[in-house]
């Protein structure tokens, strides 16, 4: 037996090191991480659309429905109000994600590398790692009809009397604004993240001495590159508005829901057999999603073949005055509408925090009249396990997913392909949570598994992942690989210069990037009510009940320490020393 294991023990240590004859490559630990990520992000995609399908037609031993019949189908069409639903949901979600493109490329073409931009990054970042529901919180406070924008409006005429206006709207466009307030410094980001890897200096100065001037060539030139580059993260902001079940529920329309919310509702029904109309509703809402992303995908490869051909045909040397003043105008109108873009959502979170501590604050008076932190003690009291399960989860959930993608980017130096594995990391983005994790709780539990911390792990993680590693994609891309190089030479190992060398010098990237999964954990809503059963309170879970009752003054407590929980934790990670990593070559 012991030289038996001794020679297993040869064997794997053989394999680990080197590739054998027969022309495999080694087994690696980038590699076997690398397969672990993939497993990870497939196995629980794979098994919700699985789970997702059976129950659509029909087939749920568990409830008693054993055989294929169009029972869910029926079910779900006689619902009502299903066509509100989905005009809700359509207007909401894309009215959402094209007004956060379009502040993208306002940023890349007016803002992105000057002083203005610059600026606008720093104060974005808050923004960033608010959670959409405490955002969403803050927005519906500030807009409402007694809310702090108008009292700002009407102080000098003494209105005593505030207007009636509905908010949230019944055609979803609060919902609609409010989304793209939120996904559009993400997409800032991954436009940050796709200039970075562009030689942007070089362009530029090869523009210029063509006749070009700066803002003609971000337009002309860096705009597509970078609209390229940032097409899964727009797939991903697509998904997302389409599925979003949390802000719904605060800016979205209360009579006639959005098809997410509806889906929730039923989800969560006392009738167990509400979620075969509910799986019905979630494939619906998976093809809803896949239609309109690859209609998306068509009309962006028209507008940018279009750009092209302009681009071709217009020569600067033949600009009119008028043109010329034109773009001028319209680089100041850009900044300027992202100057209000980022005064409204900072202004959003100074009113939750004005919320929670005042006793009295009655229209038109611009501050309380009144302050006090008994709203706070007594929302503690209620709040302590829901605050330890979001800490530790989220630290948890964070700490994966960096080790898991810098494990990534280790395996594309290694093989340097990883266009497939990049989709494959999107996938639960592009998927709308709705849908796949209702199939994966029903594969989950036929597996013999139960509700609770293990499936909210897992579902936060595949979330959390992908925007860790997007996050990370950039510094790591321009690291200065000759300091490796020398190490190398030297008779340091590979995970010596790893440790030692990349991974201490890049410690500010890396912890921006675990506070950036922080925060997505954090602002976790359906997996954690889906594949958690009600069993895992988080401060997410808990802000959104709370959002429902008569005391704002206490949503305000919980929507504060949401939003304050991955605040911290990201001022933390911008103090973290930064090491001189990046290549001083690239352009």
């Amino acid at each position: 037996m012991g030289a038996t294991l001794s020679q297993l023990t040869q064997w794997v240590a053989d394999r680990w090191r080197v590739a054998p004859a027969t022309g495999h490559a080694p087994l690696t630990p980038a590699r076997v991480l690398r397969w672990g990520v993939l497993l990870l992000l497939l196995g629980p995609t794979a098994l919700g659309l699985a789970g997702l399908v059976a129950p659509a037609f029909g087939l749920w031993p568990t409830l008693g429905f054993e055989e294929v019949s169009a029972v869910a189908w029926q079910r779900w069409w006689a619902l009502p109000g299903l066509a509100e639903g989905f005009r809700l949901t359509l207007v909401s979600g894309l009215g959402g994600t094209l007004l956060a493109v379009l502040l993208t490329m306002g940023w890349v073409s007016a803002a992105a590398g000057t002083r203005f931009g610059e600026r606008m990054e720093r104060l974005l970042a808050p923004i960033l790692a608010m959670p959409h529901l405490a955002l969403a919180l803050g927005l519906l406070w500030l807009a409402a009809p007694s809310g702090v924008l108008m009292r700002l409006l009407l102080a000098p005429f003494e209105v005593l009397v505030p207007p009636q206006y509905p908010l949230p709207d019944a055609h979803g466009i609060s919902l609609a604004v409010g989304l793209a307030l939120k996904e559009a410094p993400f997409l800032m980001l991954m436009a940050q993240t796709a200039l970075s890897r562009l030689p942007v200096t070089a362009q530029l100065q090869a523009g210029q001495a063509l006749g070009y001037s700066i803002s003609q060539l971000r337009w002309r030139i860096l705009m597509p590159q970078v609209m390229r580059a940032i097409a899964l993260p727009i797939g991903a902001v697509l998904a997302y508005s389409l599925a979003v079940v949390d802000v719904a529920q605060v800016l979205g329309p209360t009579r006639t829901p959005t098809l997410a919310v509806r889906l929730i509702e039923l989800w969560r029904d006392s009738d167990p057999t509400a979620r075969l109309p509910a799986s019905v509703g979630a494939l619906m809402l998976a093809l809803l999603v896949i239609g309109m992303m690859a209609l998306g995908a068509a009309l962006g490869r028209a507008l940018l073949a279009w750009h092209r051909d302009w681009v071709l045909s217009h020569h600067p040397a033949r600009a009119s005055r008028l043109a010329l003043a034109s773009e001028a105008l319209f680089g100041r109108v850009a900044r300027g509408v992202l100057g209000v873009v980022t005064l409204i959502s900072l202004l959003a979170f100074v009113v939750i925090g004005v919320q929670s501590v005042a006793r009295s604050w009655f229209f038109p008076a611009l501050l309380p009249s009144r302050w006090g932190w008994e709203s706070w003690h007594q929302a503690l009291a209620g709040l302590g396990d829901a605050f330890s399960n979001s800490l530790w989860l989220a630290l948890l959930v964070a700490t994966l997913a960096v080790i898991l993608s810098v494990a990534v980017f280790e395996r594309e130096r290694e093989s340097g392909r990883l266009r497939g594995f990049v989709v494959c990391l999107y996938l639960p983005l592009l998927l709308p949570q709705a849908s796949f994790l209702f199939g994966f709780q029903v594969g989950w539990l036929s597996l013999g598994a139960s509700p609770g911390w293990a499936g909210v792990v897992i579902g936060h993680l595949l979330f959390a992942l992908p925007y860790a590693w997007l996050t990370l994609a950039g510094p790591w891309a321009r690291f200065d690989t000759r300091l490796e190089q020398a190490a190398r030479l030297l008779g340091r190992s590979r995970l010596e210069v790893l440790i030692g060398i990349r991974l201490r010098l890049m410690l500010r990237p890396l912890a921006i990037s675990w506070a950036v999964a922080f925060a997505v954990s954090i602002a976790q809503y359906v997996p954690t009510v889906v594949l958690g059963g009600g069993r895992v309170p988080t401060l997410t879970t808990e802000t959104l009940a709370l959002a429902t009752g008569a005391d704002p003054r206490l949503t305000a407590v919980a929507a504060c320490l949401q939003a304050c929980l991955p605040l911290v934790v990201y001022l933390l990670a911008r103090a973290v020393p930064a090491g001189r990593s990046v290549s001083p070559t690239r352009g």
